[in-house]
């Protein structure tokens, strides 16, 4: 694994990046690292796919993985600035990766570790959203990695799965003393 800096207006590397760097090794053609926060994922991921695109809407965030990647000599990213796939349009990938905010409650729109850890009201409403939105961004035979937490009813977003035609499995998952963190494998069966 690539060490990576990290600032403090930026979600650190946690258990649950721990938790999907054990799927980077999947990566392959165009990759979509996605909610990319210190970029250890998606960077990780270039040293296996031709191309990754690192997203996040902290512009912080999107500093510190320019930085990150030059101190790695990775040159095979892009990083853009987006809510989700909005500055995407019509792009896809093979594989996308997602580390969404999942805790409940209300995140305050200035506070950047509210916006990268608060999902929703209810802890699943921002990666429900990212659900409905990915698979239009999934290559046919493409696969989404994501981190679900145990925080919240995570029925809901298999439910968003189904209803969009996306098939999952349980890969791995860590238990902790608060939560329980899955790491899902979401694919088209079409």
């Amino acid at each position: 694994m690539i060490g990576v800096s990290e600032d403090p207006r930026v979600y650190p590397v946690s258990e649950d990046s721990m938790l999907l760097l054990k799927a980077v090794e999947a990566s392959r053609g165009k990759v979509l690292d996605m909610c990319a926060g210190t970029g250890v994922v998606g960077l990780n991921a270039a040293k296996f796919a031709d191309e990754v695109t690192l997203v996040d809407i902290n512009e912080y965030a999107l500093n510190l993985i320019n930085l990150n990647a030059s101190k790695n000599n990775i040159d095979n990213i892009r990083v853009i600035k987006s809510d989700l796939f909005s500055e995407l349009e019509n792009e896809k990938f093979d594989v996308i990766f997602m580390n969404p905010p999942y805790l409940p409650g209300n995140a305050s729109t200035s506070d950047y570790l509210d916006i990268a850890t608060i999902g929703g009201k209810e802890g699943h409403e921002f990666t429900e959203r990212f659900v409905l939105e990915a698979k239009k961004h999934l290559e046919p035979g493409g696969r989404i990695f994501m981190v679900l937490s145990t925080k919240y009813n995570t029925e809901k977003v298999y439910k968003a799965m189904r209803s969009v035609g996306l098939s999952y499995r349980v890969i791995d998952s860590e238990s902790f003393f608060f939560e329980k963190l899955i790491l899902i494998e979401a694919y088209s069966e079409g």
